[in-house]
C-alpha cells in the first residue's frame, strides 16, 4: 500500500480508538478499558484540529496513482473525515435526547463488553468513576445548547427523563452497569468482589450525578422543548442546514435534495401497495384495496405473537434455515456465529423494534441480534422472518461481521461504514431472501412487503417532518395509512426519527442503489454473471459509500466481460 496512505489510515484509527474510548472497548481494545469520553470545548476544539490535520496529508495524496483498492481506502478515508467534519460542525451533542442521548451508556454499552481477565476489570472500575466526569459535562454541554435555542422536542426530552428515572429505580445490586461479560478464566469470588467495587462507585458517584442530569433535564430542558408541531430539527437554530447536510450523508447522494427524497418515497409507496394487494387478497378474505389489507394486518388478531418466547423461537429458527441457501449466493462468510437475545429490559420500552452488534474478531462475542420483546403480544408476527433476514442472515450479520473480519485492509475500515450502505444492504437482503426461497408463508411475504413500505414511509416523513414542517401527528397519520405498522412501532419509530435526522433515509436509497447496480450488471454480463461473486465484490471492502460501490461495480463488469 502507498506508504503515506497507510500512514495515515493508522494514525487516523488510532485518533478514532482515543477519542471515543467506548468504540475502542466495543471492538475489544484492553488498552482502553479505564477511558471514557470527554465532552468539553477544549476536545472538541483539539478534535477539529486533528481532523483538519488529516484532512491536509490526504489531499496530498493523488488518487490517480493508487491502486483500485488503495482509491476504495482513500475514498472511505475522505468520507469519514468529511462526517467527523460535520459532527464537530453540527453540535448535536448540544440537543440530544431519546435514541441519540446519552442514556447507552448507562443502559445498553456495558451488556457487549467483554472482560478478559482481572486487569481489565480493575480498569473498567477506574472508567465507571469517570462516569461522574461524563454526566457533568454532558450536562454543561447540553446547557449551551439550551441558551442557544438548541433542544430536543418535548416527547424525546420526556423518553429520555423515563429511561433515565427507570434505570434509577433498579435496585444498586442489579443495576445494568454490572451486566458484563466476564472470562470464564476469572472466578465467581472474583467477580463478586469486582461487582462489590462497582455498587461502591454506582451509589457514591454515578447515581447522584445522573439525578443532578435529570433535574437539569425536567426542570430547564423540558419547559423549552420542541412541541409535536415542531418536530422537525429545521425548528432550531441551523437546522435546515444541518438536516441538508445530514441528509446527503446519510443517502450516500452529495447533492440530493429534501424534495427528491421526498418524492422518490413517494413513489415507491404506490408501487408496493400493488404488491401489497396482490399477496393480501391471498391471506384475508373479501378485501379489495390495498389499504384493507394494510388495515387487516394492523388490527386482525391472528397477526400478532403469542408470547415473547415464541417471538424469539421463531428468529432462532429464521435464522438457522437461512444458513442453508447460502453457498448458492455468495462463496464468503462470516466465521462467527449469530445469536439471538431479547433487547435488556431497562431499555426495551423505547428501544427499535431490532439491531445487531457485530462481533469481535478474536470470536470473545459473538455477532448478536437484538429483538425487542417488549409488549410482543401488540407485536406483528407477519415482520418475523423479514426483521431476522435483515438483521441477521444474509443481513448485517454478513454485510458487518464479513468486514470485522477483513484481511490485508487498514483497520478504521473494518469499522468506518456508509448508514446508506449498511442499511441499504440490510433491506436488500429482506428482498435477497425472498430469491433466496426463505420466506415460510404469504403472511410473511406480507410482512416483507410492509416492511419495504415502512422504510419508503420514512423518506417521506423525514423529509416531511425535518424540510417541510411537518408535525408528529401528521407523520404519525402518514406512516399508519401507508404501511402496516402496528402503533407502538409508529410511535417509536417517529421519535427515532426525530431524533436523528437523516438517518432514517438511508435504507431504502440504498436498497435502491445496490438493486440498480445489480440489474447493471445482470443486464451488461449476461451470461457470465454470477450472483455469488456480485454479493462477493458488494461486501469484500466493508461499509463503503455508494459512490465508491459504483465504481467497484463498474470495474467488476469491465473484469468479467472478458
Amino acid at each position: 500500500m502507498n506508504e503515506n496512505l497507510k500512514a495515515l489510515s493508522e494514525d487516523f484509527f488510532q485518533n478514532s480508538l482515543s477519542s471515543s474510548p467506548t468504540s475502542a472497548m466495543m471492538r475489544g481494545y484492553k488498552e482502553y478499558f479505564d477511558q471514557l469520553e470527554e465532552l468539553t470545548d477544549e476536545t472538541f476544539e483539539e478534535e477539529a484540529q486533528r481532523v483538519d490535520g488529516f484532512i491536509s496529508r490526504l489531499k496530498n495524496i493523488d488518487p490517480s496513482s493508487l491502486s483500485n483498492r488503495e482509491k476504495v481506502t482513500h475514498g472511505m478515508l475522505d468520507f469519514a473525515l468529511s462526517s467527523s467534519k460535520d459532527s464537530l460542525l453540527d453540535r448535536s451533542w448540544e440537543f440530544g435526547a431519546g435514541v441519540s442521548g446519552y442514556t447507552g451508556y448507562l443502559i445498553d454499552y456495558n451488556q457487549q463488553m467483554f472482560v478478559p481477565d482481572l486487569e481489565a476489570a480493575d480498569m473498567l472500575l477506574k472508567r465507571l468513576e469517570l462516569y461522574e466526569r461524563l454526566y457533568i459535562q454532558i450536562a454543561a454541554v447540553q446547557k449551551v445548547g439550551l441558551n442557544n435555542n438548541r433542544v430536543a422536542t418535548e416527547r424525546n426530552l420526556l423518553r429520555t427523563i423515563d429511561q433515565l428515572q427507570n434505570y434509577l429505580k433498579t435496585s444498586a445490586d442489579s443495576d445494568p452497569l454490572l451486566l458484563i461479560n466476564f472470562s470464564p478464566e476469572i472466578s465467581d469470588s472474583e467477580i463478586s468482589s469486582w461487582k462489590e467495587k462497582a455498587i461502591e462507585i454506582i451509589t457514591a458517584k454515578i447515581r447522584p450525578t445522573v439525578l443532578d442530569y435529570l433535574e437539569q433535564l425536567k426542570t430547564e430542558h423540558l419547559p423549552k422543548g420542541r412541541s409535536d408541531e415542531k418536530s422537525g430539527i429545521m425548528w432550531i437554530e441551523g437546522g435546515e442546514d444541518l438536516y441538508l447536510r445530514a441528509l446527503r450523508k446519510y443517502t450516500g447522494h452529495k447533492n440530493t435534495t429534501v424534495k427528491e427524497v421526498h418524492e422518490i418515497g413517494l413513489s415507491e409507496i404506490e408501487r408496493l401497495k400493488i404488491e401489497f394487494f396482490e399477496v393480501g387478497k391471498n391471506v384475508f378474505q373479501n378485501v379489495s384495496t390495498p389499504e384493507e389489507v394494510i388495515s387487516k394486518m394492523q388490527t386482525d388478531p391472528s397477526m400478532r405473537y403469542e408470547s415473547k418466547e415464541q417471538m424469539l423461537q421463531i428468529a432462532i429458527d429464521t435464522i438457522e434455515r437461512a444458513y442453508k441457501p447460502l453457498a448458492e449466493w455468495f462463496t464468503v462468510f462470516p466465521k462467527s456465529p449469530c445469536k439471538v437475545l431479547p433487547v435488556p429490559e431497562a431499555s426495551e420500552q423505547h428501544a427499535p423494534p431490532a439491531y445487531y452488534y457485530p462481533p469481535l474478531p478474536d470470536g470473545s462475542r459473538d455477532g448478536t441480534y437484538f429483538l425487542n420483546t417488549y409488549k410482543a403480544e401488540s407485536k406483528s408476527i407477519f415482520e418475523a422472518e423479514s426483521v431476522a433476514f435483515h438483521e441477521a442472515i444474509p443481513g448485517h450479520h454478513l454485510d458487518r461481521t464479513i468486514a470485522v473480519e477483513l484481511k490485508n485492509v487498514p483497520n478504521f475500515q473494518k469499522y468506518v461504514a456508509s448508514t446508506a450502505f449498511v442499511e441499504g444492504w440490510g433491506l436488500y437482503s429482506e428482498q435477497l431472501a425472498n430469491e433466496m426461497g426463505l420466506y415460510s408463508n404469504d403472511i410473511q411475504q406480507l410482512g416483507r412487503l410492509g416492511n419495504d413500505a415502512w422504510r419508503a414511509c420514512r423518506l417521506v416523513l423525514d423529509t416531511g417532518m425535518h424540510g417541510m414542517g411537518w408535525s408528529r401527528e401528521s407523520a404519525i397519520k402518514f406512516f399508519r395509512e401507508n404501511s402496516p405498522i402496528e402503533e407502538i412501532n409508529s410511535n417509536i419509530e417517529t421519535d427515532r426519527y426525530i431524533a436523528w435526522p437523516g438517518q432514517a433515509c438511508s435504507y431504502k436509497m440504498g436498497q435502491l442503489k445496490i438493486e440498480e447496480l445489480r440489474r447493471k450488471a445482470e443486464n451488461e454480463l449476461g451470461d457470465k454473471f454470477d450472483i455469488r461473486y456480485f454479493h462477493d465484490e458488494v461486501l469484500c471492502d466493508g461499509g463503503i459509500t455508494l459512490p465508491i460501490l459504483e465504481n467497484k461495480i463498474e470495474s467488476f463488469i469491465q473484469e468479467h466481460k472478458v
